[in-house]
């Protein structure tokens, strides 16, 4: 598809499990995080829970507020302790990089709160190519409500249609699907409910497949020789 005949005039991408290959640490911090004070989750209820900023994620785990402030230190420090181990998948700059030169604009729609969305895409050194970023704590409703997607079209001055959203959860999936903005959606490899899966213009395994159809999808043509 040549961008001259796109129909995406803007691209969100999701953080965690998108550009970034986060998840096992969040999955494993969150569970850790609870522990002391119930069962140990497994990754299916980890998954689950996700959706807005941590704090909500260990509420749900845990059932209620009791231990939630006990459990968010235990999961900031896991968090500090092991920033290093998460790397950006492959691909993911560059993508970046090109869809920027190209003159798209760029918009991040994150469960994370807004201090360590900032720091991871410092920390790859990403943060000037996105504006604007809607973190889990800047809106009072959080994913798979649209607003913070919403909000995005709505300061890029474009129709939802018009946007293209990369996400991994099912919470990007339905926040899209409500939205109404086109998703690519990244699998992992697991399964996702048939009434979510519908939504997505397309859905793939792996990131730097995800990545090649958005570059397909936006970016013009490079004209073979002659």
């Amino acid at each position: 598809m040549n961008a001259a005949r796109s129909r995406y005039r803007g691209v969100v991408f999701d953080i965690d499990g998108t550009l970034l290959d986060s998840m096992p640490l969040v999955v494993k911090g969150l569970g850790l995080a609870v522990e002391p004070y119930r069962p140990k989750p497994d990754r299916r209820e980890v998954m689950s829970s996700l959706g807005g900023p941590s704090e909500d994620c260990l509420r749900r785990l845990l059932g209620g507020g009791e231990h939630v402030a006990a459990a968010m230190e235990r999961y900031m420090a896991f968090l500090r302790e092991h920033r290093e181990a998460a790397r950006l998948f492959r691909g993911a700059r560059s993508l970046i990089a090109d869809l920027h030169r190209a003159g798209l604009p760029l918009g991040i729609w994150t469960g994370r709160e807004r201090v360590w969305a900032v720091a991871e895409l410092q920390a790859h050194a990403l943060e000037p190519y996105f504006s604007p970023l809607v973190c889990g704590d800047d809106l009072d409703s959080h994913k798979p409500d649209p607003a913070g997607l919403l909000q995005i079209a709505a300061g890029w001055r474009l129709a939802a249609s018009e946007l293209l959203f990369v996400g991994d959860s099912d919470q990007d999936l339905a926040g899209a699907r409500a939205a109404g903005v086109p998703m690519v959606a990244i699998r992992h490899g697991r399964e996702i409910a048939p009434e979510l899966l519908a939504h997505p213009v397309a859905a793939f395994d792996a990131p730097p497949e995800a990545y090649a159809w958005v570059r397909a999808a936006t970016l013009p043509a490079v004209p073979g020789p002659a």
